[in-house]
């Protein structure tokens, strides 16, 4: 009797032993599975510009989010509060996965949306481990960045990757501080007139990422004006003379004719194209 029990004793504590030896195994192995799929993604961030909204991005993000292995997975709100308000879910299997990033005040000044585009970088990076990403900007979301990446990016930061700027003010915007057809560039590269922000990020531009591959995409619409309506082609391609011979890689694009408007590039099947040929091909 006593042998009997001792049996069932140890047939117990031995199958009881190979069960949990088997969820230890099985856990950590789903958990490396999942970070492993999480670190392989390569996230795109597009960014709104000044008093801009979701509608500044949704035309960009439907466009590839139609290319195979690209969905969008998550909206991330900076809200009033300075919170981060995030929706959605961000699937393993997706290998390039979008992410939205909006304003709730979309009037702050840079060095602010500089502030929470760090948020944001941060926030990924510690709950979505992201070893990479890319970023698409429109209007004054380009500076912004540029300023965010001289500022605040870190060695410990995941790299960035690429960088898409679409009418990106880099040197003022009409009707504020610049006038079309005023400024030029010098042989020296650089333009002629500089605004006091410009001069800011070209002091600091030697902490941009040097392995950054930079996209400047900008719109002239052929009105004589050379520019898109709100920003002059010198401005916005005074993104160049901040990264040239610095970063992986630098390359413009111009878009012209009346679809070239600053509000349009963002609505641009040319623009899409370009953007996505980029970041995906």
């Amino acid at each position: 009797m006593i042998k009997k029990f001792t049996y069932k004793l140890f047939l117990t504590l031995a199958t009881s032993l190979l069960l949990l030896t088997s969820l230890c195994l099985t856990f950590p192995l789903t958990t490396r599975n999942h970070l492993h799929k999480q670190l392989l993604a390569q996230p795109t961030l597009y960014f709104h510009g000044w008093a801009g909204s979701a509608n500044s991005t949704n035309h960009l993000i439907a466009a590839a989010a139609a290319l195979p292995q690209v969905k969008k997975v998550l909206t991330i709100t900076v809200t009033e509060s300075r919170q981060l308000a995030i929706n959605g879910s961000w699937q393993d299997n997706v290998k390039y996965p979008l992410i939205q990033v909006l304003f709730a005040n979309n009037q702050a000044e840079i060095p602010q949306q500089a502030h929470w585009i760090d948020k944001v970088v941060t926030y990924l990076q510690t709950n979505y481990h992201i070893q990479s990403f890319n970023i698409v900007t429109h209007s004054m979301a380009g500076p912004a960045t540029f300023y965010w990446a001289i500022t605040s990016y870190r060695p410990t930061y995941p790299q960035f990757n690429k960088f898409v700027a679409i009418a990106g003010p880099f040197d003022g915007v009409i009707h504020i501080d610049d006038v079309p057809n005023q400024n030029y560039f010098q042989a020296d590269g650089l333009p002629a007139y500089q605004n006091a922000a410009f001069k800011n990020y070209y002091r600091q531009r030697q902490a941009f990422p040097k392995n950054t591959q930079v996209l400047n995409i900008y719109g002239n619409l052929a009105d004589g004006s050379n520019s898109d309506s709100l920003v002059t082609n010198v401005s916005a391609r005074s993104l160049g003379s901040l990264v040239k011979g610095q970063v992986a890689s630098y390359q413009e694009i111009t878009i012209t004719g009346p679809s070239a408007q600053h509000s349009r590039l963002h609505n641009n099947d040319q623009v899409n194209h370009a953007v996505d040929n980029f970041l995906f091909k």
